[in-house]
């Protein structure tokens, strides 16, 4: 009998499955992060007997390896304990933490910390890793493709999410809107292999998950990030009290927000993406319903944190100049707000 995790064990599992083009369940899941996407979607695939292995740091680190993983949510709470965690592993000595084939890596970092956080996974990237980046923006998923190409192995998604979530505090992950917080991704091009398709069956059995696996992945990804990028527009600069739900109930504010998002979809039109018109109409609901939320650019903004301004609002106005799109609604937000995310990355002071 091949203990658990072993490369003969491991062997025995692909060729069960090499008629399949699947893994035997349950798959190694590697997550980058335990946050709000990370610890959220982590803990509900270990609810149901997935292997899911963390990589943190610091108090995280120390909770983690004690506690286990605790999400406090609408959808219902969950706790998995450290013994039905598969590896706590620490960012700060991943030299000493023991090697595996993930079948699975999963970014949950934030949209600037991409390159970095993925060449710390590289080591626990195998042949058929399917990797799975879950960021706000459309820059990280060419990041992504680009280096995971660059090393010649694993296999790389177009991914996103949708979740309302915050770190309570360290190990525990409160949710609170978007009701079930959701998985999106595809691949790049091309049909989905049966190691993509695998993946939606495991998330659809997940308790507070809902799975979208897309044909035109890139182009629902823009669309995705029109809406985050158009709502962190609005709310970021109007400040906390335009909830999502507000938005479409105050008239400027809902015409600030229609015009962030045509500003969008003429930049994706420039580059080739087939946005349509229809989309935008059908966010309207999905404002409504958010109850009480907020985007967490703009919750990192207003804190004084380090936020993902320049990934989303600069990355529109920068690929507006590219192609001529004029972005006047977002670049004057972009750079209304510059200078708070210049101070909390410290490469800037007030006076």
């Amino acid at each position: 009998q091949a203990e658990p995790g072993s490369p003969k064990q491991r062997r025995q599992r692909v060729a069960l499955c090499a008629g399949a083009g699947q893994m035997e369940g349950p798959l190694r899941w590697l997550f980058f992060g335990c946050g709000a996407v990370g610890g959220y979607f982590g803990a509900r695939l270990a609810e149901k007997g997935e292997k899911v292995s963390f990589m943190v740091r610091k108090d995280t680190l120390r909770v983690l390896k004690s506690e286990g993983v605790k999400v406090k949510s609408i959808c219902g709470d969950v706790h998995i304990p450290r013994a039905k965690l598969d590896q706590v592993m620490n960012t700060e000595a991943l030299d000493k933490e023991s090697k595996f084939e993930a079948d699975v890596i999963v970014l949950g970092c934030k949209a600037w910390e991409v390159e970095r956080c993925l060449g710390m996974c590289a080591p626990w990237c195998g042949k058929n890793t399917l990797v799975l980046p879950l960021q706000n923006g459309v820059d990280g998923a060419g990041k992504v493709r680009q280096m995971v190409s660059g090393w010649g192995r694993g296999h790389p998604l177009v991914g996103w999410c949708n979740i309302v979530a915050a770190i309570q505090e360290p190990g525990l992950i409160k949710h609170w809107a978007a009701n079930p917080p959701a998985v999106y991704f595809g691949e790049f091009e091309g049909e989905a292999t049966a190691k993509t398709k695998q993946l939606e069956t495991i998330f659809s059995k997940c308790d507070g998950v809902a799975v979208h696996l897309e044909q035109d992945a890139l182009c629902a990804c823009w669309e995705k990030f029109s809406f985050i990028c158009s709502t962190t527009a609005v709310q970021a600069t109007a400040g906390p009290s335009a909830t999502q739900d507000l938005i479409p109930k105050v008239p400027e504010l809902e015409q600030m927000w229609r015009s962030a998002m045509r500003e969008i979809m003429a930049v994706a039109r420039a580059h080739g993406v087939n946005y349509k018109e229809e989309w935008i109409d059908k966010r309207i609901p999905i404002l409504a319903e958010a109850l009480g939320a907020t985007t967490s650019c703009s919750r990192d903004l207003w804190a004084g944190r380090h936020s993902e301004l320049d990934d989303l609002l600069g990355s529109v106005h920068r690929l507006g100049e590219a192609k001529n799109v004029p972005t006047p609604v977002i670049s004057t937000c972009y750079r209304s707000l510059a200078v708070r995310d210049r101070v909390a990355r410290r490469e800037a002071t007030l006076p």
